[in-house]
């Protein structure tokens, strides 16, 4: 993890921030405050219904930063889990479905509290430590039951936030924020978001569209571990790819154990893949189960040296 922080560390300098050096960018590089900041979906664009950049820090830089989340508390109030974010002085936030996360992050307390009535009822012997579940190949009859409170929330996620990652891609190729490399992060849902963005660079694109674009992406809480989709999304980016995870995640397996997705899931392992860009780092000490993300993402940050 020291390694990364070196990696993913400052990226600008005090210059960068004055006038003379804001020039110096624009002349270089291209959209500097107007690009992503002004750009907004105007109109639906295929099952997406918000689609919009909101800044999270001014200052212009070589460099920008996108972060994606996965939980929303309310459709009003702007994430602030990305507070302490310390890696490049121009960021982000990529808004969108906004109401469906609600919705979803809602369903997912309501399973929260669900489950703990339903073990605690019958089940609580063989599982006396949630995170027991999140390996668990025989799950309680008792918790599949409880399927019906988050599967059409999470379904009707799923399908958007692949969307939406499919349009961030064709946005970062059009680079509308100019000729600078981003960096991507993101949670839960946000790391699909990510992922899929990544995944329809290099699978329906040439090297030479997307080569350079991102630079950097950590994707906490993802989806598929498979090795050989994790490597097409390596050549997605020119430095380091971060599959942030914890063992602790019972509810991230849960749900992909009611889509009847077979495959392994990342957000509780570390992908099985030897490549020097990627980087799997142990969130478990700090994450002790999905919400966490939304309320200790400061805490994540300053593992990957992203956060101050």
């Amino acid at each position: 993890v020291s390694g990364l922080a070196t990696i993913v560390g400052t990226s600008s300098t005090a210059f960068l921030a004055t006038t003379a050096g804001l020039a110096v960018i624009a002349a270089t590089f291209g959209a500097v405050g107007g690009g992503l900041a002004g750009y907004k979906v105007s109109k639906l664009v295929g099952s997406i219904d918000e689609f919009e950049f909101v800044r999270l820090k001014e200052d212009p830089s070589v460099a920008l930063t996108i972060v994606v989340d996965g939980l929303s508390k309310s459709d009003k109030k702007k994430s602030n889990c990305w507070s302490v974010m310390s890696y490049s002085e121009e960021q982000y936030l990529l808004k969108y479905e906004t109401k469906h996360l609600v919705r979803f992050s809602s369903a997912v307390s309501d399973l929260l509290k669900e489950t703990a009535v339903a073990l605690a009822a019958d089940e609580i012997v063989k599982y006396t430590i949630f995170s027991a579940l999140a390996t668990s190949l025989a799950w309680p009859v008792t918790l599949m039951s409880l399927t019906s409170v988050i599967d059409n929330p999470w379904s009707v996620c799923m399908k958007r936030s692949k969307a939406v990652g499919i349009h961030l891609s064709s946005v970062l190729l059009k680079k509308i924020h100019g000729d600078r490399p981003v960096t991507l992060v993101g949670y839960g849902l946000g790391a699909r978001v990510i992922f899929f963005c990544l995944l329809d660079m290099v699978t329906k694109h040439k090297p030479e569209q997307y080569s350079g674009i991102v630079e950097n992406a950590v994707l906490c809480g993802a989806v598929t571990s498979q090795p050989l989709v994790w490597r097409k999304l390596c050549d997605a980016v020119s430095g380091k790819l971060a599959n942030g995870y914890s063992s602790n995640d019972w509810v991230l397996s849960f749900l992909y154990k009611t889509t009847r997705v077979t495959s392994a899931v990342a957000g509780i392992r570390a992908v099985d893949l030897t490549d020097r860009k990627l980087v799997n780092v142990d969130l478990s000490s700090v994450i002790s189960g999905h919400s966490d993300y939304l309320t200790k993402m400061g805490d994540v940050l300053k593992i990957f040296g992203m956060g101050s």
